[in-house]
């Protein structure tokens, strides 16, 4: 298999038919414009503490839908009988903490470089996270990357029984909502099958992400309604870091 090594200097990303194996490049760093780029490719950091730096793109991708998802499928958080509730980045740093799982861990995709390089993403209005909430204690939630119409769901944790399902429901149907089409999950799990997550090949992946990029990237806090003010938010646009404030 070929293994690309990136340039720190130069910011790019192996071409679709370059790509071989799930790993596909090594090195450059984290600085936010790359790794940005980096999704818009379909391309995102996955190592170890103190590993060099890999990107992966898998070559089987879970995702979900929104737009074709079954109503019936989220109907248990709808009816939200136990009175949770659902938030965007108010929590950010408790919930990436929360989703690193076990802070001594070594082996975490989730350590001091990736979650550095994730809380810079949150600055710059591109990772966020979303809390479940029950009488203000913060009891699940997941983190995520929007870049386009596209969202990379990246890490889930619940501290009740519940309410990482619940978070999941709440942002397949925020994204149906928003007329998003593709929610990125990167591997299959039992979980993500049984809530109605299916597998596409990376080729049809980048396909959809291609055109799914081409549309303005709603930045900023998304507990602010500033961020969705117009009535199209997603006019298409080039989405080049040379533009970004």
């Amino acid at each position: 298999m070929s293994l690309w090594c990136l340039d720190p200097n130069e910011i790019w990303f192996p071409y679709r038919n370059e790509m071989d194996g799930d790993r596909v490049a090594v090195g450059a760093d984290l600085s936010w414009d790359r790794v940005v780029i980096g999704f818009r490719k379909a391309c995102f950091p996955f190592y170890h503490a103190g590993d060099e730096i890999a990107w992966y793109s898998p070559e089987k991708r879970a995702v979900f839908y929104p737009h074709l998802m079954h109503p019936k499928r989220c109907e248990e958080w709808k009816r939200n009988p136990k009175g949770w509730e659902f938030c965007w980045d108010q929590d950010f740093d408790s919930v990436i903490q929360h989703c690193q799982r076990d802070i001594h861990s070594e082996s975490n995709w989730l350590h001091e470089e990736t979650i550095a390089m994730y809380k810079v993403l949150h600055q710059q209005g591109f990772a966020h996270a979303l809390s479940v909430k029950s009488e203000g204690r913060l009891i699940g939630g997941l983190l995520g990357v929007a870049v386009g119409r596209m969202f990379y769901g990246l890490s889930m944790f619940h501290l009740e029984e519940g309410a990482s399902k619940a978070a999941l429901c709440y942002l397949i149907s925020f994204l149906r909502e928003k007329k998003w089409k593709l929610l990125d999950c990167q591997w299959m799990t039992p979980f993500l099958a049984q809530m109605g997550a299916v597998e596409i090949d990376r080729e049809k992946f980048l396909d959809i992400l291609n055109v799914q990029v081409k549309f303005r990237t709603p930045r900023g806090n998304w507990s602010q309604s500033l961020t969705w003010k117009n009535k199209d938010p997603f006019p298409k646009r080039s989405d080049h870091p040379v533009e970004w404030p």
